[in-house]
Order: C-alpha cells, then structure tokens, then sequence
C-alpha cells in the first residue's frame, strides 16, 4: 500500500506539474482561479512539482530509499493544505465561486491524502 500512495502521489503531481508548466494562464482560467498576469510563479510551482514527482519515482524505483518517502509527502500536503485554508479564510484564494469550491476540495484531499499516509508511515 505504500508504493501505491507513492504512485499516486507521483502521478498526481506530475499531472499538476506539467500543466503549470506548459498552460498556466489557461489552467488558471479553466479552473475559475484568479488571472495569471506573469508565468514566472506558477511555473515554477510546476517546476517545483515535476521535480517532487521525479523524486517520488526515484524513491519507489532504487532500493536504498533516502528520497523522498511518505513522512515528507505527509509534511507537504499538510503544509500545502494549511497554505490553502490560509488563502481561503483570507479571501484571496479565487475570484469565482467554482475556483473557490475546487481550491476548498483541493485542501480537504491533501489532508484526506496525508492521513491515510500518515497511517502507513
């Protein structure tokens, strides 16, 4: 079950990653999020995500397992999450009601997601 969680971690964030990286402006649009003036940020978030990905793949892939494991998944999706809710409760989180709700949905996952890690850590 751990190299599952780890998959699904890899998968999620690689999706993620990829599509800041390439479309942010429309990702942003899509998704009801606020209007992307400058690239640079959301890219490198993309960035950021592709490489935790590639770093998840290397932890299920090599067996000296130093990498990335679930522990430090559990502390980025908790941290991303509290991120989250700060943005909400602050009402800079999206424009729209839909950005809003997916922005909310998205924080409850990342704490749904570290609990059950959490479990097999």
């Amino acid at each position: 079950m751990p190299r599952d969680l780890l998959l699904i971690e890899m998968l999620l964030k690689a999706v993620v990653g990829s599509l800041l990286l390439l479309l942010p402006r429309s990702l942003a649009r899509l998704l009801g999020l606020p209007p992307v003036a400058e690239t640079f940020w959301p890219r490198m978030l993309g960035a950021t995500l592709a490489g935790l990905a590639i770093a998840t793949l290397l932890e299920n892939q090599f067996a000296a397992r130093n990498g990335l494991g679930l522990a430090g998944h559990v502390a980025l999706n908790l941290v991303a999450s509290l991120a989250i809710v700060a943005l909400l409760i602050l009402g800079r989180a999206a424009p729209t009601l839909r950005g809003r709700i997916l922005v909310a949905f998205t924080a409850a996952a990342l704490v749904l997601l570290a609990l059950v890690e959490l479990a097999y850590v």
